[in-house]
């Protein structure tokens, strides 16, 4: 008589480098399902934290149903509860009102300097609610240590959350610190924030000259990007037992030229959420410490001896799952990478291996790169755009290479001006460079985009494949044509959409901000700044997550959704001891992919109702009763 040997998930995704390629699926139906609920009786033990491991003991070592509690968590519900109660108290009594959104909690004025100020003078609630909330966010942070420490995790969520606790810290303390007086702090209030904001980004004349500023939100786009790229393949091949990883690395090597792996991408979530934040820190603590003037700032290019021979000064220019179903067929990582024949064949062929890229991400290989007709016809037209912005960028400079080296970041090419409407320049002598570059050059890029969009749908056919990669591209082309094309449509010229260069689209910025009565009053701009910090967020907590359960496979997502391992389950138990509540290994993707969309989603429809329905969004909030009244 047989005997058969009973293997869990877990010991098949700790067992994988063993056991080899086969799917999930397969290694799955030779054990049994395992529970959530036994699962994490496996795990839920005392000891193992930060006081057990200094004193030999933790008075509040223990678990309330899924939450997890710790002496950490006990002082960190203690800054909550005095932090909040200040609050309320701030807002319902001194103030006197019960509209949360028009709270005003300012900081002491700046006459107070760095002194604690007395009850009942100005600022006394704002000095103890920071205070507080300063007590919950780094209790907070030592208690994911603890969760981290009993889960056998390494430390990459506390790292992460302690970069975010990091931004309070820089602007409510170090910053107000460096500058003498608690009144350059951030106010707090729903909405009155926004008005401390808008403050800080005139006061030091213009705030979008601020180059920690533009790598900070260059950070934070590139997360929200990464965020739907990654939560786009994985759920594409969530419903398809036969597609593995490679098929994977497959599409974004065909597509991109590199695939940066599972465990990469994790890695690099990660990285781009902490350096996001602590750019931004950077960004904030020298406005008003070491920088006063950000416009002033930039004259150290001016001065730099190299220019002195061009003759002229220049000038600036404007549980255990399986699936019920299999759906698809097996494709192969050659006949997807190398299938195909002339134009729709793969272009570059022979893959090569970078050993820097496999150091830091373990994935080396670059190639083969499919280009396809559509890919082509992208190709060509961003390169005949790209030239024709060049030349315009030359004739400003009367085609001398050292001005346009010197002048390359404010060089711009404007579109006509408002009274030729939506149509060309009719001056025969000026007309090309007065507007008319900057319609054909956009033109070309908007049939780029739409190009390199139906490549990505081939490529994800090709691939056997879904297609949400499509779908989150299209909420990105969203925005982009609501500012290149529906908005200047809609109100009836070019000249509102942004010139092509890096100052422009920073001016532009700005004029739009400032031309509609304060653009952080727009609430679908509010909900796109919520859903595009939330999206570096979510990348940076997820990426940490699997960075930090690596070793148990944890990263291999495909995977794990058939069959969770160990890595997984940790995964999912720390965020349920942590908050609560967890996602799945499918579902945390669904979250991934709808915060990057949104972003584009929200911020297109604020811009798009600016100057069209509405043209004053300060007046707009006073009418909606979420303006904080005045002192």
């Amino acid at each position: 008589m047989s005997t058969n040997k009973i293997i869990t998930g877990s010991v098949i995704a700790d067992d994988f480098h063993i056991r080899g390629e086969r799917p999930a699926a397969e290694r799955a139906l030779e054990g049994e399902p395992v529970s959530f609920k036994e699962m994490e009786a496996a795990y839920r033990k005392p000891g193992n934290t930060i006081l057990h491991d200094l004193f030999g003991a933790d008075p509040f070592d223990f678990w309330l149903d899924r939450f997890y509690v710790g002496t950490w968590g006990v002082i960190s519900m203690i800054g909550v509860f005095f932090g909040t109660l200040f609050y309320f108290y701030q807002v319902f009594i001194v103030e006197g009102t019960y509209n949360l959104l028009a709270a005003r909690l300012d900081p002491p004025p700046i006459s107070a300097g760095l002194a604690l100020v007395a009850p009942g003078e100005p600022g006394f609630y704002w000095q103890l609610i920071v205070f507080f909330a300063t007590v919950a966010f780094i209790g907070w942070a030592l208690r994911q240590v603890d969760i981290s420490k009993k889960l056998g995790m390494t430390y990459e969520v506390p790292i992460a959350y302690f970069a975010v606790v990091s931004s309070w810290i820089t602007i409510q303390w170090l910053r107000p610190i460096a500058m003498g007086a608690w009144g350059n702090g951030f106010a707090l209030g729903i909405t009155h924030h926004l008005d401390w904001v808008s403050n800080i980004g005139y006061q030091y004349f213009n705030f979008f000259y601020n180059p920690f500023h533009a790598i900070g939100i260059t950070l934070l786009f590139t997360s929200t990007l990464l965020l739907a790229m990654h939560g786009s393949i994985i759920l594409m091949a969530a419903d398809r037992p036969y597609v593995r990883e490679a098929n994977e690395d497959g599409f974004w090597r065909n597509l991109l030229g590199y695939s940066i792996g599972e465990i990469g991408i994790h890695r690099l979530a990660f990285w781009l959420g902490v350096a996001s934040v602590l750019f931004s820190n950077l960004c904030i603590y020298l406005s008003g410490t070491l920088v006063h003037d950000w416009n002033e700032f930039w004259l150290f290019w001016e001065r730099f001896p190299i220019w002195e021979s061009v003759g002229v000064t220049g000038t600036m220019l404007v549980a255990v799952v399986i699936w019920p179903r299999a759906k698809g067929r097996f494709i192969s990582t050659d006949e997807q990478e190398y299938g195909g024949r002339d134009l729709e064949s793969t272009t570059l062929q022979r893959p090569l291996q970078v050993g820097f890229l496999e150091r830091l991400f373990d994935l080396g290989q670059v190639g083969p790169v499919y280009l396809g007709t559509w890919g082509l016809v992208s190709l060509a037209f961003g390169i005949g755009a790209t030239f024709i912005i060049l030349e315009s960028y030359m004739a400003q400079v009367d085609y001398n290479v050292l001005l346009f080296l010197k002048n390359f970041f404010v060089l711009t090419v404007d579109p006509p001006a408002m009274e030729y409407g939506l149509g060309f320049v009719s001056d025969r002598m000026d007309g090309w460079h007065a507007g008319n570059d900057w319609i054909i050059a956009t033109w070309a890029l908007n049939l780029s985009v739409l190009a390199w969009g139906v490549r990505l749908y081939n490529r994800a056919k090709s691939a056997g494949l879904g297609y949400t990669v499509v779908w989150s591209y299209a909420a990105a082309l969203w925005l982009y044509f609501v500012i290149y094309l529906i908005r200047p449509m809609a109100i009836g010229n070019w000249a509102q959409a942004p010139g092509q260069g890096f100052e422009a689209i920073l001016l532009w910025t700005n004029h739009v901000s400032v031309q509609y009565g304060n653009f952080y009053y727009n609430p679908f701009h509010m909900m796109s700044i919520f859903f595009l910090l939330g999206s570096v967020l979510l990348l940076a907590m997820h990426g940490a997550t699997i960075v930090a359960t690596s070793k148990y496979g944890s990263y291999r997502e495909i995977e794990e959704m058939v069959a969770e391992g160990t890595g997984t389950q940790r995964a999912q138990l720390f965020w349920r001891w942590c908050m609560g509540f967890q996602a799945t290994s499918k579902s945390i993707h669904i979250w991934l992919i709808w915060f990057a969309a949104l972003t584009g989603i929200t911020g297109g429809i604020g811009l798009l109702l600016s100057g069209t329905l509405v043209h004053d969004w300060f007046q707009w909030g006073i009418g909606a009763g979420i303006v904080a009244p005045p002192f």
